[in-house]
């Protein structure tokens, strides 16, 4: 099938749509992220819970909610359009575009709009994939994505961040969590100091992995640019 293929972006850089008003009758609301500095739009309870993995997890250098409009052009007399839920801007460069499979029924085109979706995000060389609730809330990767983003409003001097990459330097790239906390100030307040210091970048912990005292943190990876 032959498609072209608009991609609408919205000029101020934030989400194309923004959700919330007053006909909706499910549970609809914004999720406040410090690691992209916006609030993001959301309209499914998945929708929010992903982005938690988005917060927490340090190969995800930014991200959107509702990043654009796809409209493509089949030779129907009105486009199939597509709201995608999420972009990821990946620290190796990479675009990852994301629809989070809804709680109520998609329309009847919603099939045939996933599969060309997928070859116009190849087609520019970016990923694209449905992400359903088994992958949100498996465990321990939401458990440990949900402890991190909840400290992500906790505000980090200057000496906490350079003396979490300090830590790392000296112990060679990676340093157990407890040890971090520690270093920290130990407590519960230590290891909200490494929670924020993950979302911001400063440090990575791998969120597929239970949070442990032996739980490796390690340097984040650096951000190649945008593919």
């Amino acid at each position: 099938m032959r498609v072209t293929a608009n991609i609408i972006t919205d000029p101020r850089g934030g989400p194309i749509r923004r959700i919330i008003n007053g006909r909706h009758r499910k549970p609809t609301g914004r999720y406040s992220s410090a690691k992209a500095r916006r609030a993001m739009p959301w309209e499914d309870r998945r929708e929010r819970d992903y982005f938690m993995h988005c917060e927490a997890d340090a190969n995800v250098a930014t991200y959107l909610a509702q990043p654009h409009r796809l409209e493509m052009f089949v030779g129907m007399r009105e486009p199939l359009v597509l709201f995608p839920d999420l972009r990821r801007d990946m620290a190796d460069g990479q675009v990852a575009i994301t629809e989070v499979k809804k709680t109520y029924a998609p329309d009847p085109f919603y099939a045939l709009k996933i599969e060309l979706a997928r070859d116009v995000y190849a087609s520019l060389g970016w990923s694209f994939a449905v992400v359903e609730a088994d992958e949100i809330y498996a465990r321990p990767v939401f458990d440990t994505a949900k402890t991190i983003q909840a400290d992500k409003d906790a505000e980090l001097t200057v000496a906490q961040r350079f003396a979490v990459l300090d830590a790392l330097e000296a112990a060679g790239g990676a340093i157990a969590y407890g040890a971090l906390c520690e270093k920290l100030g130990g407590g519960i307040m230590g290891a909200v100091f490494v929670h924020a210091a993950v979302v911001r970048r400063n440090a990575a912990i791998d969120i597929r992995q239970r949070l442990r005292p032996d739980t490796p943190v390690t340097r984040a990876p650096a951000r190649s640019g945008a593919r």
